[in-house]
């Protein structure tokens, strides 16, 4: 939608985006700088809006999510909320004087301004999908925890206990607590929770700001001594100082600077991060709402430049808002210019009613506050314990889950929320590192249990069964690096200390390797030539990025290139062959297979034989003569004295032959037609010079008439013989399926 295309909704959505983001603002900004005490708060209310107004301008001006509305959240509150309590604890032990809140603010903003540029790089390197990878229990504890916070930070405000004051002093002195102060809070709560069920047209939180204001004028007109609770204080609008240049330039000479900048680098880094999740999370949710795609890279460069702006003037670390930007879109914001006019209205709002909003009483802030407290906690954590305790079958997973979540709260509410985050990246790495670092080896099956697509004699086919468990198959899945290449190492080195003397690699579903992974391709292929046994790679080649990587590496040129196959299958058959060479006294099988060894006619007599072989036609083919055409009309049977064919499928929208089997001498084949009367299902080719004897079915049915004994048996040995492939491939399905 064009910039000025809706310029009513934008204006509608932009003043009902304001209204929402304003008390926040305000609420946030007192929060993160209360470790200056309540005497900075105006200033730190004025941080807060400062903030909103220049992220809403910046990030909707050159974000990538049209309708999304920016302002500080709670997440980033409390970590530059962590930040500032460092530098104020800290300040007296760094430099030559104890810090002033000013330097405060100035070094503060240092860290906001790495946070920003590292939104910047997350974008510009297209690390939008980053928060993908933060698993749920991790933003589960710290969100927990980031509640918790809120709604622990607002109560002293909320009872007009003054901050300084121990809670354990509030339990033994309980008059301490101002009750008309505790009554205007109340007040706010009720309102904004009975606004959200029974009011849908104004903001729950302006509904609240406006009832609990007014109880408190009401109890100050009505009282005898002093007014009930704090409010924020006279707000002094104009243009914003800029904090980051004129403390850090001026009074650098008092600041440690490098003392300071590694804690500021991470802090800054660490914001960065909550920043562009928070975003993304926003941005999907607009997406749902526009049924747009948003774009994830312009959207963590706009972001960045939004906070970069906000470090210069002081202001706080912000982000996209989930429910700031559906007000908006309700209110029928569509365009960019929703949230521009967004950062305007608050602007004006503070520059006209400065003077107003700073009659705003304290109590109605925290419990505004304490409310969003509320519903930041995680629903989903909270149905892990049911899921503990009540489901049997997902308990070990749920208690897994259970336990990240509640770690991760505790580290957020002990120590704060920076450590918090650092700690739930490292075991978010370590729970990555552990999954994709798991076994490489997907499936494994050796060849007694899995056979190639060549179809053998039945004294081959037991040969291979009884002794198959030479040859291993050893799929592979996913990255092969240094996490899995040791791994598979190890796996190949307890089949060396088996029977297993061809190792077959499948390489198909290998999506990445690194140089550790090729590293152990060679340190494997050593380890099984020096035990004279075979190593064998498939699917490789085909994959050009392995296969140039490999090379690069310089492994390609030490592979044999005549172990190196198309397929899985093609490897296996080598092996196969090679396998029954050396059964068979390394005699290759040769020759023409007697009709008594075919089996299809091993229960015929010799008068038997001698009749059948009569109504054979004996013929020979060149390797690749088509035998048989796909789809033709003929019913005669076909049987393999010598040599070998191939049965293919054509793919008509692909244009190729996919190879289904190919049959070695006395096999027989042809045989669906010969019993169902339909059309070839297939076509079949000479692999190599043959020889095949055919038998035409006038023939058979003549058998029929004059010799029925024989097509009796002939039809019953056709049958067993089908039975047996379907009892072999549901073998080899079961095998796969179960692995």
């Amino acid at each position: 939608m064009k910039f000025l295309s809706n310029i009513k909704g934008d204006l509608s959505g932009a003043v009902s985006a304001a209204i929402i983001t304003l008390p926040m603002s305000i609420g946030y900004g007192i929060i993160a700088y209360s470790p200056l005490g309540m005497d900075f708060a105006p200033k730190a209310a004025l941080l807060g809006i400062y903030s909103a107004v220049l992220l809403c301008f910046v990030s909707a001006l050159l974000g990538g999510t049209p309708i999304q509305i920016s302002g500080p959240k709670a997440p980033l509150t409390l970590a530059l909320g962590a930040v500032v309590a460092k530098l104020v604890l800290d300040g007296s032990t760094i430099g030559t004087i104890p810090l002033e809140p000013d330097v405060v603010i100035g070094l503060s903003s240092l860290t906001i301004l790495i946070a920003g540029i590292s939104q910047i790089v997350f974008g510009t390197l297209g690390l939008g999908s980053i928060v993908k990878f933060i698993p749920q229990p991790i933003v589960a504890g710290f969100m927990n925890g980031i509640a918790f916070l809120l709604i622990a930070k607002q109560i002293k405000p909320l009872m007009g206990v003054d901050s300084n004051i121990p809670p354990v002093e509030i339990l033994l002195n309980p008059d301490l607590v101002q009750g008309q102060t505790l009554l205007v809070g109340i007040a706010t709560i009720i309102a904004i929770v009975l606004a959200k069920r029974y009011i849908k047209v104004v903001p729950a939180s302006v509904v609240g700001l406006g009832i609990g204001t007014a109880v408190y004028y009401l109890l100050q007109s009505v009282g005898q001594t002093s007014a009930p609770g704090k409010v924020i204080g006279r707000i002094q609008t104009g243009w914003p100082e800029t904090y980051l240049i004129t403390q850090l330039v001026t009074k650098f000479d008092n600041v440690d600077i490098y003392a300071l900048l590694p804690h500021l680098i991470v802090s800054g880094l660490i914001i960065g991060l909550i920043a562009s999740m928070e975003s993304l999370l926003s941005s999907v949710v607009s997406d749902n709402l526009t049924s747009m795609r948003h774009n994830s890279k312009r959207e963590l460069i706009g972001q960045g430049a939004g906070n970069i702006v906000c470090s210069i003037f002081g202001a706080l670390p912000s982000a996209g808002s989930i429910p700031r930007t559906i007000a908006n879109y309700r209110a029928g914001g569509r365009t960019r210019l929703s949230g521009i006019l967004c950062g305007i209205f608050i602007l004006l709002a503070i520059t006209l009613c400065g003077s107003l909003i700073g009659k705003i009483p304290v109590a109605v802030i925290a419990g505004i506050i304490m409310v969003v407290g509320y519903t930041l906690f995680n629903r989903w954590s909270f149905n892990l314990v049911r899921k503990a305790f009540n489901n049997y079958e997902h308990r070990k997973a749920a208690l897994t889950n259970l336990l990240l979540t509640t770690i991760v709260t505790v580290i957020t509410i002990s120590i704060n929320l920076i450590v918090a985050v650092a700690i739930g990246i490292v075991v978010a790495s370590a729970l990555f590192i552990s999954k994709v670092g798991k076994s490489i080896v997907r499936r494994q099956y050796s060849g007694d249990q899995f056979h190639s697509r060549r179809m053998r004699n039945k004294v081959h086919t037991e040969m291979l069964e009884k002794m198959g468990r030479q040859i291993s198959v050893v799929e592979l899945q996913g990255p092969l690096f240094f996490g899995s290449a040791e791994r598979l190492a190890t796996n190949i080195d307890n089949l060396l200390k088996n029977s297993t003397s061809y190792f077959i690699i499948d390489m198909k579903r290998v999506n990445e390797i690194d140089s550790t992974g090729a590293n152990i391709i060679l340190q494997i292929k050593k380890r099984v030539e020096l035990a004279k046994k075979y190593f064998l790679l498939s699917n490789l080649k085909e994959n050009l990025i392995l296969w140039d990587f490999l090379g690069a590496m310089n492994v390609t040129q030490t592979l044999d290139m005549n172990n190196i196959f198309p397929d899985t299958d093609s490897a296996l058959e080598w092996a196969e062959d090679h396998l029954l060479q050396i059964m068979t006294c390394n005699q290759k099988a040769a020759g023409e297979v007697p009709l008594s060894q075919v089996d299809l006619l091993r229960n015929l007599s010799a008068a038997e034989l001698e009749t059948f072989n009569k109504n054979l036609i004996s013929l020979k083919f060149k390797k690749d003569d088509k035998i048989i055409a796909e789809g033709e009309k003929s019913r005669d049977l076909y049987l393999l004295k010598n040599g070998s064919v191939t049965v293919k499928l054509h793919l008509s929208e692909k244009n190729r032959d996919k190879r289904l089997y190919t049959y070695s001498s006395g096999i027989v084949f042809g045989e669906i037609a010969f019993l169902d009367g339909g059309c070839r299902s297939a076509g079949i080719w000479a692999h190599e010079n043959s020889k095949v004897l055919r038998l035409p079915y006038d023939n058979f049915q003549r058998l029929q008439v004059e010799q029925p004994e024989i097509a009796t048996k002939l039809v019953r040995n056709i049958a067993v013989q089908l039975s047996q492939r379907m009892r072999r491939i549901s073998n080899q399905m079961r095998l796969l399926e179960d692995q």
